[in-house]
């Protein structure tokens, strides 16, 4: 085998597009994201958060219901839709790295870097146009992802991103 054959065969296979299908949001999930939306509009306004951060906090209800749906959409993987179960169980679970109960919607913050990261990772393995069809977020979801992968860093330190890829990746 050529050496040019070989570095095909490591490329990932890009899957052809199927048909959209619809996807209802379970009201469960629907009640989540209004209290999710208005807890974090009432501690941007009540604290006084700056723009910056606040637009970063204000991503973490569009991406729980993308992670929420992606979960149920037939058309996703096993493996897609483990990463975007683990993705949900962090927003949802108290126990985290930036706890919101310690610091209010400040701690959201790591809850939308673990899910961006998650949504690289689902985005290799499904169809873009099925991850777009399930987004409800007013910007591109690609732009999105790229700003928080930018902006990690900045946001709650080298220290933290390197914890949510382990928990994320299961790297040691």
């Amino acid at each position: 085998m050529s050496e040019e054959n070989r570095n095909e065969n490591l490329l990932p296979v890009v899957q052809k597009p199927t048909e959209l299908v619809p996807v209802v949001l379970p009201e469960k999930h629907q009640r989540f994201y209004d209290k999710l939306r208005d807890k974090i509009e009432a501690f941007i306004r009540d604290k006084g958060v700056n723009d910056s951060v606040a637009n970063f906090i204000l991503l973490a209800p569009d991406l729980f219901v993308l992670l929420a749906r992606l979960m149920l959409d037939k058309r996703v993987g096993v493996q897609s839709k483990a990463l975007a179960g683990v993705a949900v169980a962090y927003f949802i679970t108290p126990v985290d790295f930036i706890p919101e109960v310690l610091v209010g919607g400040f701690g959201l913050v790591d809850d939308v870097i673990l899910a961006v990261y998650a949504l690289r990772k689902i985005l290799v393995d499904i169809d873009e146009s099925i991850v777009r069809e399930h987004w409800n977020g007013e910007e591109d979801l690609l732009a999105v992802i790229t700003k928080v992968v930018r902006s990690a860093d900045d946001l709650v330190g080298k220290k933290i991103v390197k914890k949510l890829e382990e928990t994320l990746f299961r790297k040691k």
